[in-house]
């Protein structure tokens, strides 16, 4: 995966207009930091690139190709989308990892990396309880383990750290911001400029 770019983008919802001629290159490797006020469309960006949204004008080129011509499975192949309202199906934390692992190069032996479980603050206690358990920062933080494992190229972050705490909140972060992936964050937060490595666009 090389380049996202958005090539005058329009799109509108009833007569309300959400992106209007909106152009982004967006290079392999690059953090970008999604901000704006309520409704300007900073979700709608990443629904688009996951084809939960069709553009009314303009093209989106992921390495050269128009994002139209790629079918689902292509798309989820570079995609690891992470939102501030997950859902996940019914079970215990391992079982549920575990599924996971079969879809990506990570194979989860009922362990997760303890540098990963000490940076995001995941007792490992809680591998064998099941989401209903769970907080919703734990949920959140569960999230982000599940889009690591999947290995994506790149990392699609919808206000992710909304139920973290402050320090939580620098260390998520920290983390996507030295990650060799792409990172696509959208957030009200300023801890991701704080790392030095995100280029923020304002809708």
């Amino acid at each position: 995966m090389k380049k996202i770019e958005f090539k005058n983008v329009s799109l509108k919802f009833g007569d309300k207009k959400v992106l209007n001629d909106f152009n982004l290159e967006i290079n392999e490797k690059d953090k970008i930091l999604i901000s704006g006020k309520s409704g300007k469309g900073k979700s709608t960006l990443l629904k688009i690139l996951l084809g939960f949204e069709n553009i009314d004008d303009g093209k989106i080129m992921i390495d050269g190709k128009d994002l139209e011509e790629l079918n689902m499975f292509e798309i989820r192949q570079i995609f690891a989308y992470v939102n501030q309202d997950i859902t996940f199906r019914i079970g215990r934390i391992k079982d549920i990892l575990k599924e996971i692992s079969k879809f990506s190069g990570n194979d989860f032996d009922g362990e997760i990396d303890s540098n990963l479980m000490k940076c995001f603050e995941f007792d490992e206690k809680l591998l064998d309880k099941t989401i209903y358990d769970l907080s919703g920062g734990e949920r959140q933080r569960l999230g982000l383990i599940m889009a690591i494992m999947l290995n994506r190229p790149v990392y699609l972050l919808d206000e992710i750290t909304s139920a973290l705490d402050t320090e939580l909140k620098e260390r998520v972060a920290e983390y996507f911001a030295k990650t060799d992936n792409t990172v696509i964050a959208v957030s009200h937060d300023d801890v991701w400029m704080k790392t030095g490595n995100f280029r923020k666009v304002v809708l």
